[in-house]
This record gives structure tokens, sequence and C-alpha cells, in this order.
């Protein structure tokens, strides 16, 4: 998760903009912490700007005293208090059945409003950054090569999820506490998931006091399905992880362990052959200019050379410079800087194999048929199986549990 910073409660209009009897009862969750830094909460609702001044001293100056709860509520409040978390606050307050006040809200307002009524539907919907956040993704597409039917997971479905993960992770010296977040974002449904890390040491300054600090991170991993084409997308750091995650969702998506196939996605050995040609828009709707900025080509031998070339115009530049690419090498990666019809500009990160970035999360369905036409993105009939994994990989991949299914430590922070 992000810093804990609180730039919307720096400004005492933001404070005003909350209901005022709304805003102390919140303050009254956190009475006797308040007193014990000199602050009374008024009788009647009624705070100056001396009182609201005072509070965001207060809220700024956290230290080993300031309560937990109070530090995540304001967090969280201050996270999803702008334009963009309002929608996913409405949606929020909608689903719960919270009775919304008459007249208008504040994003604010909403956010403390939610958080008074159930603070985990707060902390769902400030989950949902993390999911718009992700910009990169491993691919893999599923063994029919269609978009098989596919039924919204029930409850159910997302605690089994959660409690494979627990077992997963538990395996490797992490911790249980996983949980799934289901997201429907258009034709994808995100399944963002929570867990605990290996345990990490480090030293925090306490009341001017330096002590250590043992811990288990908290991390997210995301899985997107994309319903149209029945591709499923992979934000995890290990191989092992995105192993799991294949089988894990291929069974409990579609009942079968092997619904999701390791493929080679992109080819991008499609540059040698086209040159030039391979910036062409190729009259795919949506797409207004393709520019090829940089590629990274590798050069295989007794001694493996890395070679990249980087430039607003690349081929012109390597003409310029009389260079040339090696068709005999292998591209590694290729960005792409692509302008769309009406959203703008994206850079598209294609790396041989399955793996791509987008700096931002717009025009994907635009995109993806531009590299199918092109040819740098593995038409679905034409799907290439990568090479079988060691007996090493395998073992990492599903280590076999040495014990009961216990954690070593119990996640603390």
């Amino acid at each position: 998760m992000p810093s804990f910073h609180l730039p919307h409660f720096n400004d005492i209009a933001i404070l005003r903009s909350i209901e005022p009897n709304r805003f102390r009862k919140f303050l009254l969750r956190f009475d006797n912490y308040l007193c014990s830094q000199g602050f009374t909460i008024p009788e009647t609702a009624e705070f100056t700007d001396a009182h609201l001044q005072r509070l965001i001293g207060i809220f700024n100056a956290h230290d080993g005293s300031t309560p937990a709860d109070m530090i995540e509520a304001l967090f969280h409040i201050s996270e999803v208090a702008n334009d963009q978390g309002m929608e996913a606050l409405l949606l929020v307050a909608s689903k719960t059945g919270i009775e919304l006040s008459e007249g208008d809200l504040t994003p604010a307002d909403l956010a403390l409003l939610i958080w008074l009524n159930d603070p985990d539907q707060l902390r769902r919907a400030n989950c949902e950054r993390i999911v718009l956040r992700f910009q990169s993704f491993y691919c893999f597409m599923n063994r029919t090569l269609e978009a098989p039917l596919f039924e919204m997971p029930a409850d159910g479905v997302l605690k089994r999820i959660e409690e494979r993960t627990n077992q997963f992770n538990r395996n490797r010296q992490r911790c249980g506490g996983a949980a799934v977040w289901m997201y429907e974002l258009g034709n994808e449904v995100a399944f963002l998931i929570r867990f605990g890390g290996s345990l990490k040491r480090d030293e925090v300054m306490d009341n001017d006091q330096c002590r250590p600090d043992i811990r288990r991170p908290v991390g997210y991993d995301l899985v997107v399905y994309n319903i149209e084409t029945g591709e499923l997308r992979i934000r995890a750091d290990l191989v092992s992880e995105r192993r799991f995650y294949c089988r894990l969702f291929s069974e409990q998506l579609f009942d079968d362990p092997e619904f999701f196939e390791y493929g080679e996605t992109f080819n991008l050995d499609v540059i040698y052959r086209l040159g030039e040609d391979v910036q062409s828009p190729g009259l795919v709707f949506g797409i207004k200019r393709v520019t090829l900025v940089e590629i990274q080509e590798v050069l295989l031998g007794e001694k493996t050379l890395h070679v990249t070339f980087k430039s607003e115009a690349i081929f012109d530049a390597i003409r310029e410079h009389n260079k040339r690419l090696t068709p005999t090498g292998r591209l590694l990666s290729a960005k792409f800087r692509i302008v769309l019809e009406d959203a703008g500009e994206v850079t598209v990160t294609v790396c041989s194999g399955n793996k791509i970035r987008l700096s931002r999360q717009v025009g994907t369905a635009a995109i993806d048929r531009w590299m199918i036409h092109i040819g740098i993105r593995v038409p679905q009939h034409e799907t290439l199986r990568m090479q079988a994994t060691s007996p090493l990989a395998s073992h990492l991949a599903n280590p076999k549990s040495s014990g009961p299914d216990v954690s070593v430590a119990s996640r603390t922070g």
C-alpha cells in the first residue's frame, strides 16, 4: 500500500465539507486520545477554524500513541476523497444499502459515512485503485482457444480461492490471512488478492527510541479474466505464483485444472520481417498512429550480447548511423508509442513470450486488434506452447507440504 500521507486533511475546507454531526461521531471514537492531545470535542458539533486547525495538526502528527484505527480510517478516507473515488463510493453505498442524506454529499463526507457504517466496504473501494494501477501483466489463453460460457463466481468460490491461497503461501513460509476482492470492469472481471509475505526485519523510531520491527508486509497480486476473449492476465512477481494462479483459477472458474495453458502470446520476430511497416496502424479502428521507440535484442553465442536501440524514430536512426537489426538474434522486448483516436497516448511494452505493460489502462481492445493485425499477438488458433518446465521449477511451483497447514508466525501488521 502507499505510504501514510493525508493530503486531504491539510485543508480546513475539506473538513468543513463533512457533515458536522457525522464528523463529531467519528471523533468520539477517539475521545480519550484526542483529550490526551489537548483537544476537547465540542458538545454541539460546532467546529471553529481553531478547532479544525488543531485537528489537522493532530491528524498529521501521528506517533506511536496514535490509535491504529484512527490512522487506518484517515488513510482510506483521504485516499478516496476525490472525484475519481466518488463513483466507487456511490457504488458501495448502493450495494450495501447505506441511506444517503438529502442534499449534496462531498467525497470526504460520503467516505466518512461509509466508514462509520462498514469500514471493510471503504477498504474495498480504496483497493480498486490498486486494480487500476497495475500496468504489467502476463497473458495466458485457455486451451479451447474460445471464450467459454462464464458465470460470475459466487461468494463460496472466492472463499475457496482464499483458502487455497493461504495454503500455497503457508507452504512457502509465509502466512494466512489472504483476502480476495472481485471487481467487474466492463468485459473483464478482476480479482485482487491480498496476501502476507515473508517475515521482514526493520528498524523504526518509537518515541525517539530505535527498536527492531519484525513483521509480515502485505502484498497484492491481480488476476483479470476477459469474458470476451477467454484470456487470463496475471500480475504476480514469481513464476511459481503465476503457475499457481493459472491452475487455481482454471479449477475454480471452469472446473478444469489445465484450462489455462502456458502458451506464448506475443511474437516479436514480426519486426524483423516487416521492418518499418510494423508501425502501420493498419486501418484498425481506434488507432491513429504507432511509433516504435525502443527494442531490446539479444545475440546468442559463446558470449551473449544484449543490444538496446532507443530513439524517437528507430528505423531512421538505424539508417543514419549505419546500424541494423540482426535477424539471427532474438528480440526480447519492443516499446511502442500508440496514439488513440479519442483517448490520447499509450506506451505499450511487449516482451517476447507473454508479458505486456501499458502505461495506461485505456484503449486495450483497439491495441489488441492492432497487435493481432500486425502479427505481434499470436492468433489464438496458433498459440505456441512454451518449453516444458524443469523438475526444479515444477517443485518450486508446487512444493509438498512439510507438515500441518500452519503458519510459522502470525501476521502482526
